[in-house]
């Protein structure tokens, strides 16, 4: 899987780039050059998006359990830049937050559970915004031929929510973990079976509050709608404006199409295809739609560097402090056995 990832990305960034160059590397400069320094105004019009999925991802906590939200904020911080800017991105995104909330001393059973249940929450507001993102497209009138991907696209992130929610609701992953433990008859096996079980119980308890559950995911399709804005701000200071319905069509399609395309790290390529097609459909110069894309990458790297070097930090210093106490704990056994003579 990693291998076939590390591919994709290379595939995916030489269609972006045959793209670019397909259009006119010199045309697509001049529209960015436009952008110029507005691009770090990008990250602040982002930022409530990270604060609102921070928040939506505390209100699914266990009652009692719940973290200060600085470690919640940092997490998702985190998760954001590893699912834009590394492979088999979703994935690791959600084991890397997992890890994150385990080492701020969040129990195992509860991070992995929070994990599961968000990715349902995520898929959901993607379906959402794949509706409206369809919708945005026929409503202009316009020779749609994405309205039906799209559509489609949002109707297989449906059947896979229903997939994972009824998985989650009949304890599959306790199931799945006994069956290994009666075939393998490995102790470590029970172990993961007993683990497994508990997992199963947390995840019920969350879907016991309903309503924090759907507070949750209106939150994030809220919070969603800032990517919109953003891409509006973009195209205002490219001196090529477009309409609040046509940015929330780029990011309703554009983000269903290369959600399904998971495989793809950061839909390189894809999303650039993507926002040429839906530009010729509205009237947008493919060099415009092109730079439009760069844009939300400019604010990807911006975003997503920094949290990727403190987190590469914060993971070194861990290691530093285990190298350091590695000899103390290697010569406790020693230092009790001469207190015991």
């Amino acid at each position: 899987m990693r291998l076939a990832a590390t591919l994709a990305l290379v595939a995916g960034l030489a269609v972006a780039i045959a793209l670019i160059a397909w259009h006119g590397v010199g045309t697509v400069a001049v529209v960015m050059e436009n952008l110029g320094a507005g691009v770090f105004l990008l990250p602040l019009v982002y930022a409530p998006h990270i604060f609102g999925v921070a928040t939506s991802w505390s209100l699914l906590f266990p009652e009692g359990r719940r973290p200060p939200f600085r470690v919640t904020l940092y997490a998702i911080w985190i998760g954001l830049a590893v699912e834009t800017l590394l492979p088999l991105a979703g994935l690791a995104a959600e084991i890397v937050k997992v890890r994150l909330l385990i080492r701020a001393g969040v129990r195992a059973a509860d991070a992995a559970s929070l994990a599961v249940v968000d990715m349902t929450v995520q898929i959901v507001v993607l379906i959402f915004w794949g509706v409206v993102g369809a919708a945005a497209l026929a409503g202009t009138g316009s020779d749609a031929g994405l309205v039906w991907p799209a559509l489609g696209g949002a109707a297989v992130l449906a059947f896979s929510v229903g997939l994972l929610f009824y998985a989650q609701r009949g304890g599959f992953i306790g199931r799945f973990a006994r069956f290994g433990a009666r075939k393998l008859h490995s102790e470590r096996w029970r172990g993961i079976a007993d683990g497994a079980e508990h997992l199963d119980l947390v995840i019920r308890e969350i879907y016991q509050r309903p309503l924090r559950v759907a507070l949750a995911g209106a939150i994030r399709c809220v919070t969603r709608s800032v990517m919109a804005v953003e891409l509006w701000v973009a195209a205002w200071l490219m001196q090529h404006p477009i309409s609040a319905a046509d940015a929330a069509m780029f990011i309703g399609v554009a983000g269903t199409i290369r959600a399904i395309a998971f495989i793809l790290p950061g839909g390189w390529g894809l999303q650039e295809g993507a926002y040429i097609l839906l530009g010729h459909m509205i009237g947008v110069p493919p060099e415009i739609a092109l730079a439009l894309s760069l844009a939300s990458r400019a604010r990807e790297l911006l975003t997503g560097v920094p949290a990727l070097v403190a987190w590469q930090w914060s993971e070194g210093r861990g290691l530093r402090a285990l190298v350091r106490a590695g000899p103390s704990l290697a010569t406790a056994p020693d230092n009790e056995e001469h207190r015991a003579r």
